[in-house]
């Protein structure tokens, strides 16, 4: 391999965006196919507003200038739509800034954001391009329904024959099936949002700053208090968040990237459940040693007393590594009656 084309292979790595974690009221996936003649990348992220953004784009360039054109080209999107302008608004932004350093370059994209909540969405697109609900092709704007999928593709104006299957198997399964039906060079991503099933359960997300723990857990235990759950277990359960948040970002990041990780709460009578998402490197706190506790303060391994603190708050706690990302589920039990005393109900 050419020193032009490692330059290449490693932008285009570069380009591709947070790995995909497992998200009880969503799924994503999304590929970007090889060609000789251009230099495709997908990518997903979350601006602000509680939006999610997803952008396919094709340049028709290979090597290290293609790559240089789709990483300006994915940094514009970014840009645009952190203004919190529209995806039309943001379509028209890029294309006169990518045309001012890049005449006459043509290029491919699909975009557009969504509202998990409501399944609302709005997208814009140019050159060769394609939105999908299933295989029905979509209007810029929409709902998306429960357990249909949107696709969005770059390089391309049709979709092949798995486009309509569900995501029964799993959506990375069907979009691999689909970028196999089409042409060299694509770019596709595609979402599907889920039936939650329970009415008390909510989402927090934050990005990988230490600065942004604070915001995090006041919302948690907020939350909580509407909820009804005693103070004292909403306050431990806090505590215990701003641990493991503070481990994950102060050790849990290599690449000095920016990374999104995510909080999953349900709340029952009795009963708290949390899940904390990250896609840091791979750390089981649950083999970390107990702290010795005779101990001077000062000769204690770093982070031991925060886990040692979590283990005793949680009644039940786990951990696994799935796809690339470090889950943590804890749960807390509680006497429902001490919520509605404290309250005074």
């Amino acid at each position: 391999m050419s020193p032009d084309d490692r330059l290449a292979a490693e932008v285009a790595r570069m380009l591709l965006p947070q790995r995909f974690p497992h998200r009880r009221d969503l799924e994503l996936s999304g590929l970007a196919g090889t060609s000789a003649e251009a230099c495709s990348f997908y990518d997903v992220f979350w601006p602000p507003g509680g939006l999610l953004a997803l952008c396919a784009a094709s340049v028709p360039r290979a090597g290290a200038s293609g790559a240089l054109r789709a990483a300006a080209l994915q940094k514009l999107v970014r840009a645009g739509l952190g203004l919190s302008l529209s995806a039309d608004e943001t379509l028209a932004l890029v294309g006169r800034a990518y045309a001012a350093e890049f005449e006459e370059e043509p290029f491919d994209l699909a975009l557009l954001t969504l509202d998990p909540a409501s399944g609302r969405f709005a997208g814009a697109g140019q050159g060769r391009h394609i939105a999908a609900i299933g295989a029905r092709v979509s209007p810029g704007d929409g709902v998306l329904p429960i357990g249909s999928v949107l696709w969005l593709a770059a390089g391309a104006q049709a979709l092949g024959e798995p486009a309509g299957e569900g995501p029964d198997l799993g959506l990375d399964d069907l979009a691999a099936r689909l970028l196999d039906t089409m042409a060299p060079g694509v770019a596709l991503v595609g979402v599907t949002l889920r039936a939650t099933g329970r009415k008390a359960s909510y989402d927090f997300s934050m990005a990988n700053e230490l600065a942004a723990i604070a915001g995090l857990v006041s919302g948690v235990e907020a939350t909580l208090a509407r909820e009804g759950v005693p103070e004292p277990v909403a306050a431990g359960l806090g505590l215990a968040l701003d641990e493991l948040l503070t481990n994950t970002v102060s050790y849990g990041y290599l690449d000095g990237g920016w990374h999104e990780i995510l909080v999953e709460l349900d709340v029952a009578p009795g009963c708290v459940d949390v899940s904390v998402r990250d896609d840091g490197r791979a750390f089981d706190p649950l083999l970390a040693p107990e702290p010795d506790l005779a101990v001077e303060l000062e000769e204690r391994q770093v982070g031991g007393l925060g886990i040692h603190f979590v283990r005793t708050l949680a009644d039940e706690i786990s951990y696994e590594r799935e796809r690339g990302w470090n889950v943590l589920r804890l749960r807390k039990r509680f006497d429902p009656e001490a919520g509605l005393e404290s309250s005074g109900g």
